[in-house]
């Protein structure tokens, strides 16, 4: 004990230290407890997800100082109410805008969560409780604290930090911490998500790269080289869109649905129609917004964003082809109106959500179009109507529904940087260590050994770990 009571220990307890989901890492050193992250595990199975958010934590939420967490996505930041319910008095340190993301998604997370524990009992016949809600949203707010980014902040004699841009969505951010353990001054890098790099994005600010460090974290969500696209992909798919939706909407007069998530791709995917048809005094097909969620989140945009952005996002909104969609009543009417229209439903996996409600109007019709914008879980509907094809029909909610709907998987609208990036970053790096998180396991250790030849390549000595559950590094 008395050898390692002086250094800083970093323990992989999330998720991700093995899958895609499920952000959290703890750091100990002295009597300090910070945690960077906090998020849900998030499959195709309610009761398996629930089982692993209401696990016990390892520690005591009391011992908490400091949170740190990086960008809003649920996988990330949404399990966060669950600590302050536990009695938590962490201050969550947080880039710019964050906060206001969060209580919109935080507050969606804790009415979906009682939803859950309903259907749990219905379909399991077991009672349990929700594992947050709307009350613990609310004292987790109250311990947001915001900062910019590029400027680093000293918390106390043993912490500071820094918030560099990772270029994933809005907001977004990587972390470099410094600990001053025992007069050692140690230096943590975390890239939470990285943004891709080599296809352009609205309303991120451009990635900036962590230069050098003592042990570096990074995400490897698409080390996976048959993941990699280029901006010839993004290209193809483009015209792919502009095509099908002439064809389906404006000639065939019929739907076509394009399953999103609500933050980021909602926006982005808006702002690219906007792009391809405002100019065109023909086009009056109707773009529909059908998600309560996405319709707050695509509001709050305006507040978060500046400048040139801020212009061209106001125009965007005020085009008159947006409609937005919140109560189900409306979007019930879509869904049986004979007009066309272009629908963004969300969520992007269908497992839940209007894009789920639509899937069932729309796959029976054989001149309407689904566009996947996304990468799709295994076992997820998304995932069962794109490898489908040769099925008749597809089950959604125990009703089998005729498979006739045309689809296009188009997949340059990745958030995350590519294989090839990842590697040249990683290798660049100077550092002691690089740990790889946020991947699939078989896939993370492949790229752990390319990562390590890599290095070797440029003389460097950096060891490379795919962690696990139980890997824990002493600095």
């Amino acid at each position: 004990m008395s050898k390692t009571k002086n250094k800083i220990r970093v323990s992989f307890i999330g998720m991700n230290a093995e899958d895609v989901t499920g952000s959290m890492t703890l750091v100990e050193f002295s009597e300090h407890k910070i945690l960077i992250e906090a998020g849900l595990f998030q499959s195709n199975s309610i009761m398996n997800d629930y089982r692993i958010n209401n696990r016990r934590f390892d520690f005591k939420s009391s011992e908490i100082e400091y949170i740190f967490c990086c960008h809003n996505h649920a996988d990330h930041m949404l399990l966060l109410p669950k600590l302050y319910a536990q009695g938590c008095k962490a201050k969550i340190i947080v880039p710019k805008g964050v906060s206001k993301l969060f209580e919109i998604m935080a507050r969606d997370s804790a009415f979906i969560m009682q939803k859950d524990v309903e259907t749990i009992a219905r379909r399991y016949k077991k009672d349990v409780y929700p594992i947050y809600n709307e009350s613990d949203v609310d004292t987790t707010l109250s311990y947001f604290q915001e900062y910019d980014y590029n400027e680093k902040i000293e918390l106390n004699d043993s912490i500071s930090f820094r918030f560099l841009p990772s270029g994933h969505i809005i907001c977004a951010s990587q972390l470099e911490l410094w600990i001053n353990c025992n007069n050692h001054i140690s230096k943590i890098a975390y890239t939470s998500d990285l943004g891709n790099t080599v296809i352009p994005k609205y309303y991120v600010t451009p990635f900036k790269p962590i230069e050098k460090c003592n042990l570096l974290i990074g995400e490897s969500t698409y080390a996976n080289t048959e993941r990699s696209v280029n901006i010839k992909d993004r290209v193809k798919d483009l015209e792919k869109i502009h095509a099908v939706i002439n064809t389906v909407c404006c000639d065939n007069k019929h739907k076509v649905l394009i399953p999103v998530f609500s933050l980021d791709r909602t926006q982005n995917i808006l702002s690219i129609l906007y792009d391809m048809f405002h100019d065109d005094k023909n086009f009056h097909i109707p773009i529909i917004v059908d998600s309560p969620l996405a319709c707050k989140i695509t509001k709050l945009y305006e507040k978060l964003l500046y400048g040139e952005e801020l212009d061209k996002y106001r125009q965007i909104m005020s085009w008159n082809n947006i409609k937005f969609i919140e109560e189900y009543a409306d979007s019930k009417s879509y869904q049986e109106s004979k007009d066309p229209c272009v629908v963004l439903g969300c969520s992007g996996f269908m497992n839940s959500g209007r894009s789920r409600q639509w899937a069932k109007v729309l796959l029976p019709d054989s001149l309407s179009h689904i566009l996947f914008v996304g990468y799709s879980s295994d076992g997820s509907l998304s995932y069962k109507i794109k490898k489908g094809k040769v099925t008749k029909t597809i089950s959604i909610d125990g009703k089998a529904y005729p498979n006739r709907c045309n689809c296009s998987d188009l997949l340059s609208f990745t958030s995350h940087m590519q294989h090839d990036q990842l590697l040249d970053y990683y290798s660049n790096v100077n550092c002691e260590k690089i740990c790889l998180v946020h991947g699939e396991f078989k896939e993370k250790c492949k790229f752990a050994k390319e990562l390590q030849n890599e290095v070797s390549k440029k003389n460097k000595t950096q060891k490379i770990i795919a962690v696990n559950s139980s890997t824990s590094i002493l600095l």
